[in-house]
């Protein structure tokens, strides 16, 4: 009797879940992606479709973003405060003297809705203490508002500390909106009597995509990456740097990480990609910030690419794609986590066969070494095509920066993997500077002075570390 039981219980689930299969057909554009997890639901009833609820899913519908681009006012307070920087005059210039960066301005533009801005001062921020030290001295300089977003902000001693500076500007009546991560500040989630009393303290907390609906399960894999600070909405700092002690260089290891400081209308933009993120975590709409007397702050043109798995799509992607296909000279690419799709692949393939100097700086150990494992595993073509491989001795590599031609310099949250590709919201500044590059392309020098560069010894490493590398490969879109 039982067996029959478990029988009916079992021609049933695979039943329902042969149901499912309509659903993932409608929502995967990419036939060998769709046929996947068709085979995952039919070899694997039920397992398969709640597989797919969780990994599968790398789409939503961004509610903050189809609102503020849906208020009239809004957009036009967001294009008042582009049209400020000067757009006849110094972009103008710049983009007739390039028509290659012209091009990727306009496909960012496309894809990510902000244009390119003039008037920027920018500093390039490669180590964590002093970033941080920045941060403090920015918070402080607060007279408005204040806007936090982070994948991962630890409540250990630095967490704590950025805290008590956020309640002391509130006492002074700064406006603070903290936003984090569940899934990358768990941890912070978990502490309930600390976010009750930052709340009862005047700060305005909020997690992005909470967990708690079951019958959200997807928001498990779609995670906001981003890490902005924005001050009055006139400073910003973006990059890669979280928040948290173990960030910090000690007697065992440092942490290279790279962020940017921006005074000027790209912090503005920054602050808008906030509000995006407020909106869909809170459904509060956030005022635009006060515009004074418009200041010149400096002499770039810098442009936000906010993508993610909503209205935006891979922004970030194509401003990637786009880079490498315009490359005429040189492509130096740093990156934590490299797990590119075939398109990324062959973009650098090609520009090292157009004899562009490509250099690829990767961990030579990573804070997560399966992720590492898969990485490598792509060496081999992009070796025998030209492109030069570093790994980094100094210690984690978590900096996310690409230089192309000595003009164009890109940092932000987005690693070059599948992941911040499509099932993350990532945000880069896109810098458009030939003074601003060569201090980029100094670092990454400096940086390869920490590295050993990969050549026949690494193409002959042994069938098991080629196979493992490959099997790691196969969970590239998990990892």
């Amino acid at each position: 009797m039982w067996a029959t039981i478990n029988n009916h219980i079992f021609i049933t689930l695979y039943i329902l879940s042969l149901f499912f299969i309509p659903y993932i057909i409608t929502q995967k554009k990419n036939p060998v992606s769709a046929l996947a997890w068709i085979m995952a639901t039919v070899l694997l009833p039920l397992v398969g479709p709640l597989f797919y609820l969780f990994f599968g899913t790398n789409r939503i519908r961004n509610r903050g973003l189809a609102k503020l681009f849906s208020n009239t006012r809004m957009r036009k307070k967001l294009r008042e405060i582009e049209s400020r920087s000067e757009p006849d005059t110094t972009i103008e210039r710049f983009l007739q003297a390039d028509s290659a960066m012209a091009d990727i301005i306009k496909i960012c533009k496309k894809f990510s809705f902000f244009d390119a801005v003039a008037d920027n001062q920018l500093e390039l921020l490669i180590d964590p203490e002093a970033t941080y030290q920045r941060l403090e001295e920015i918070i402080a300089e607060a007279k408005h508002e204040i806007a936090i977003n982070f994948y991962i902000f630890e409540a250990d001693r630095i967490g704590m500390h950025f805290l008590t500076l956020l309640q002391e500007k509130v006492k002074a009546g700064v406006a603070v909106y903290f936003l984090y991560d569940a899934i990358g500040s768990r941890r912070l989630g978990f502490r309930r009597r600390l976010l009750r009393d930052l709340r009862r303290a005047g700060i305005q907390v909020s997690e992005f995509l909470a967990l708690r609906n079951f019958f959200k399960l997807w928001n498990l894999n779609l995670r906001n990456h981003r890490k902005i600070v924005v001050v009055d909405g006139q400073t910003a700092v973006v990059g890669s740097l979280n928040i948290g002690a173990e960030f910090l260089s000690n007697d065992k290891e440092s942490w290279r990480e790279t962020s940017v400081l921006v005074k000027g209308p790209a912090a503005a933009q920054l602050r808008w990609v906030f509000s995006e993120d407020w909106y869909t975590a809170t459904g509060q709409v956030l005022a635009a910030p006060q515009l004074g007397k418009h200041i010149k702050y400096g002499n770039s043109v810098a442009q936000v690419v906010a993508s993610g798995p909503d209205e935006r799509g891979q922004a970030v992607y194509h401003a990637f794609i786009m880079a490498l296909a315009t490359a005429q000279k040189t492509v130096y690419l740093t990156t934590p986590y490299f797990i590119p799709d075939h398109a990324f692949e062959l973009a650098l393939k090609l520009a090292a066969l157009r004899d562009v100097d490509v250099r690829l700086l990767a961990p030579g150990r990573s804070d997560h070494p399966f992720v590492r494992l898969a990485g490598r595993s792509y060496y081999n073509d992009l070796l025998e095509n030209g492109v030069q491989i570093y790994e980094y001795n100094g210690g984690i590599l978590h900096a996310k920066m690409m230089t192309v031609d000595g003009l164009l310099t890109i940092i932000g949250s987005a690693n070059t993997d599948i992941r911040s590709f499509r099932y993350n919201f990532e945000v880069n500044l896109q810098v458009y500077d030939h003074d601003f590059a060569c201090q980029a392309e100094q670092v990454f020098f400096r940086d390869l002075q920490q590295s050993h560069r990969l050549g026949e010894k690494f193409l002959q490493r042994s069938a098991p570390a080629r196979f493992g590398e490959n099997v790691f490969r196969l969970t590239s879109p998990l990892l």
